[in-house]
């Protein structure tokens, strides 16, 4: 026998021996199988091993008969375990299948059942399935699995257990009960089932990704899940990713994969992704990439580009320029987090000085001298740049600079060594290339692992800028790595297929505008790299084509920012304009005037002139991620009034547990804030205040929030409607999830009667019992009440804002000052300076009597006090009829207000004012009753005085003056 016959028959004689020592035929069989029917004293399963667990054998099992193992923690963990100990080895298409289900103890929460294949070196493979009530069946094929911990499964390797468990859901600690049965570990060709996965495309065509591993050969994708060939289109693919070059048809899709490997062959799973009808269409070429492959030095690095941000500076003083880059220098290889190291007291202060310190900022600098290195072409800049691409490329990429423990500053390292590459690319010989070039590969694996499948969310920015790294990577090493062309390909599709697309219709961000702004740094730069490189312009994206405009919206010039979202330190602080820089960059490519007056152009910029947005919407409602703004003046904040409201889907971890929270700011002024700090993400201030309902203008029920950052738990805008005289919003929280177990309806009615009045019923109805309900406002300067009036009022500069509670008749107010959990500075452990600590305060308004159904309606007035005071209003109850009504007296000025009540039938009527509406309203001169504006929200009729003033034949809402654009 030949040496090649000998080495190619090995594995085969390998399986064999194991199979034979684990007791399998050489064709398959089962390994083990457990359906708990031997007894039910749990010592008959000797395999079964487990610690801080309760085991039973139970009764009823898995489709309601026979006995089933039931495991539950004793006390709250992350973790509700048991243990198969069992040796076998891998063989092809061998797949695990058990039936489970479970549950949690009211209070936790958990997210997921587990499964943990471990070899004999510790080296494990997870999968994991939904946590929930009901039974349901699993399947898993283990020559699909991938390892965290780098892993490489094969032929004959020797598996020695499996660990199945409940998880918890993050840091927190539950008791879970989780019932197995069926457990059974055999050899078969994967059957035909379908995965829970079901994703929303908001983009057409959708993005189909998979595991990476196989041997991939066709992916089919069908509106219907037998997949027929009449409906059916199957695709040949190489890698594990896909794109239709076409848009689909709307609705749900069913797709799957061949795969072909040592290990399994058959079709995939059957997933699911929902194209929903208003997905973005937005398609472009491939990369490029024998062009990019033939182009020359430096493809990463715009020249033209770099001539321009640099003009100005002549050779010498861009030489002075790198010189001082040259002497700071290179670190020393960064270290890993490592306890009681004084450096550092915590994690977070290594974070803030070792991530983002040494590897984020060596980075930039790295980038910052490639450019100069490139433009200047001068020997000792090309000298300088080498010396400190090499001493960065020494550091260990598995060390203080691995992807995994910071990936925002191994990015920048990345991106960094790959501007050094393309800059010296033809000034080093092949060997330093090589050098250089396996150092980028290693770190870009990194993020090429992370990214490919994506599980991570796209709504993260820390996915747009992991990827810009990998792009860049891709096309620097295009034509000299082979999966380089991989790597840029994969970053185009998912910029097109997951990040772009979902962030909404309208230029929105459900992070806010903090992270706007920083999100945008690394959109604009893959969006030139894409237009420099490629010739492909996403500028042209719907979504990159608009949201140049929502800091607009968001931070009028001279205004407090609105945001429902980490933004600073503290949130409250960023004061419009806002993010000028990405503005301005944005509005030179999307040629858009008005960003680029917001920018703060007075002249034009490559043939763009700035225009004011005087004629535009001044207020907007951004749908996808349920923001209202209602703002008076775009033009100027010093004039403006906003009354801002969210009610809409959580998308991202930096958004908060806001449903109906609202924010006023008035006159260049804070009135009603979004309170509490962004030191650090997840910092005690973080989870313990400023991301949790108590720390904005919200309700509590029964002393708690609504759900911390959960999926689902989501509200939405009921109604908008926007006239020069008036903003109406409703906001609906009643979704079961955003309160959990507390209430049935939280609808938040708001009326801005412009620009100086906001009215707001609140409707809400507990789950069960009474329930006592908190009114919260927060503010940046003390808040006084009068408990006899039930009314409040703070000062805040040149504004004040004075409000009442109308409904019920009795309450209690109470004000408190500051935080209760402390914020820090920053990146760290250190306390707030008393130089940048922001004080403030919070109202609290409980009614007195807990009650099932309530009622909170609250008037406020948005008062100025400068160049001149406008007068005090006089707010009152007024009585009507199937309605709740409000008087509202200012100057020569009077305002009624009618609030259908709940269960009113019959038209509402007060003080002269009758509609069949849902809301009603009219400013009027109260000597002569000349009408000034009205409005009407759900209505055919608005009558004043015995005076028709609007009159249709099917519902509607209608102002005077009339609606705006």
């Amino acid at each position: 026998m030949t040496t090649r016959a000998m080495k190619a028959l090995t594995p085969i004689l390998w399986t064999l021996a194991s199979c034979a020592a684990a007791g399998l035929s050489a064709d398959g069989g089962t390994v083990f199988s457990l359906d708990f029917e031997k007894g039910t004293d749990a010592r008959q399963y000797p395999e079964l091993s487990s610690k801080d667990v309760e085991v039973a054998i139970v009764a009823p099992g898995a489709g309601g008969s026979g006995h089933a193992l039931r495991m539950r923690n004793l006390k709250p963990d992350r973790y509700a375990q048991i243990t198969i100990k069992r040796s076998f080895p891998l063989q092809k298409n061998l797949v695990l299948s058990f039936d489970h289900r479970e549950e949690v103890e009211a209070g936790g929460e958990a997210v997921y059942v587990g499964v943990l294949f471990y070899d004999t070196a510790g080296k494990s493979w997870f999968r994991s399935d939904r946590f929930g009530s009901e039974w349901k069946h699993t399947e898993i094929v283990l020559g699909e699995m991938r390892s965290s911990k780098g892993g490489v499964l094969d032929l004959g390797k020797m598996m020695e257990r499996i660990n199945l468990y409940g998880r918890a859901k993050g840091d927190t600690k539950a008791v879970m009960t989780v019932w197995l049965d069926n457990i059974t570990l055999r050899v078969q060709a994967p059957s035909s089932r379908l995965s829970d996965e079901m994703r929303t495309s908001t983009s057409n065509p959708p993005l189909f990704n998979w595991p990476r591993g196989q041997n991939q050969s066709k992916l089919q994708y069908s509106t219907d899940p037998a997949f027929p060939d009449e409906k059916t289109t199957t695709a040949a693919v190489t890698q594990n990713f896909h794109t239709p070059p076409q848009p689909l048809a709307p609705g749900l899709w069913y797709w799957r994969v061949w795969t072909s490997s040592k290990l399994s062959e058959g079709w995939s799973e059957t997933r699911r992704v929902n194209i929903v009808p208003e997905a973005h269409r937005f398609i472009t070429e491939p990369v490029p990439v024998a062009k990019i492959a033939a182009s020359p030095r430096p493809r990463v690095i715009d020249l033209d580009a770099a001539r321009k941000e640099l003009a100005g500076k002549n050779h010498s003083a861009l030489v002075k320029s790198a010189e001082k880059i040259h002497r700071s220098g290179v670190p020393s290889d960064p270290p890993r987090y490592a306890p009681g190291n004084p450096d550092w007291p915590t994690w977070i202060d290594w974070y803030g000085k070792v991530a983002g310190g040494i590897t984020g900022r060596t980075g930039k600098k790295l980038q910052q001298i490639a450019q100069l290195a490139a433009v200047t072409r001068d020997p000792q800049v090309i000298a300088w740049t080498k010396e400190m691409a090499f001493a960065a490329a020494a550091w260990n990429p598995k060390g203080g600079s691995a992807m995994e423990v910071g990936d925002i500053g191994a990015q920048h390292l990345l991106r960094g060594l790959n501007w050094c590459y393309d800059a010296l690319h033809d000034d080093i010989s092949d060997a330093e290339r090589a050098k250089l070039r396996a150092v980028i590969v290693e770190r870009a694996e990194q993020f090429w692992t992370r990214l490919n499948p994506f599980r991570s969310n796209e709504a993260n920015n820390h996915a747009w800028l992991q990827t810009l790294a990998l792009a860049e990577a891709g096309f620097v090493l295009i034509g000299e790595h082979e999966e380089a062309a991989a790597w840029a390909e994969y970053s185009r599709q998912l910029y097109l297929g997951r990040f772009l697309c979902c962030l909404g219709y309208q230029g929105d961000n459900n992070e806010g505008i903090g992270y706007w702004g920083y999100g945008l740094l690394f959109v604009i730069d893959y969006g030139d790299l894409m237009r420099h490189v490629c010739g492909i312009d996403l500028f042209k994206h719907p979504w990159l084509n608009q949201t140049a405009r929502f800091p607009m919206y968001c931070a009028p010039p001279g205004a407090w920012a609105v945001s429902f979202a980490d933004t600073a330190k503290p949130n409250h602080s960023v004061k419009g304009p806002a993010e000028q820089r990405q503005v301005r960059d944005l509005a030179v490519r999307t040629r858009d005037p008005y960003a680029l007056w917001y920018a703060g152009a007075t002249n034009a910029v490559d043939g763009l002139a700035p225009k004011p947005p005087a004629d535009l919407p001044q207020s907007i409602h951004y749908r996808h991620i349920g923001w209202v703004i209602f703002n008076t003046s775009l033009v100027d904040g010093l004039e403006n009034s906003t009354f801002a409201m969210r009610s809409g889907p959580f998308y991202a971890g930096h958004q908060h547990d806001d449903q109906n929270g609202f924010v006023i700011h008035a006159y260049g002024e804070k009135l009603a804030i979004d309170s509490g700090y962004y030191d650090w993400y997840g910092s005690p201030h973080f989870k313990g205040y400023s991301t949790l309902t108590r720390a904005h203008n919200d309700i509590l029920v029964n002393g708690k929030g609504q759900a911390h950052m959960q999926k689902g738990a989501d509200g939405r805008i009921a109604a908008y409607f926007d006239s020069p005289a008036y903003g109406y919003t409703v906001g609906d929280a009643s979704n079961p999830a955003v309160y959990p177990g507390q209430i049935k309806r939280f609808d938040r009615r708001a009326l801005f009667i412009k620009p100086g009045f906001v009215v707001i019923r609140d409707v809400l109805q507990s789950s069960d019992t009474a329930a006592r309900y908190d009114w919260l406002l927060h503010a940046v300067a003390p808040i006084e009440t009068d408990a006899a009036s039930r009314s409040f009022v703070l000062t805040s500069g040149k504004a004040a804002l004075r409000g009442r509670f109308l409904s019920p008749a009795k309450l209690a107010m109470t004000v408190t000052k500051g935080y209760p959990v402390e914020p820090v500075d920053g990146y760290s452990t250190r306390p707030v300076p008393p130089e940048k600590y922001a004080h403030e305060w919070t109202l609290t308004a409980t009614p007195a009597t807990p009650s099932v159904n309530e009622d909170i309606v609250t008037a406020m007035q948005i008062r100025r006090l400068a160049p001149a005071a406008e007068p005090e209003a006089r707010i009152e109850s007024l009585k009507a009829a199937n309605a709740f009504g409000v008087r509202i007296t200012a100057g020569n000025d009077a305002h009624i207000v009618l609030f259908r009540q709940r269960d009113a039938k019959d038209a509402m009527n007060g003080s002269d004012l009758e509609s069949d509406g849902t809301v009603a309203a009219i400013r009027f001169d109260p000597q002569s009753g000349k009408v000034r504006s009205a409005f009407a929200a759900g209505a055919t009729r608005l009558r004043f005085r015995g005076k028709d003033l609007f009159h249709n034949a099917t519902p509607t809402d209608w102002s005077l003056p009339a609606q705006g654009n």
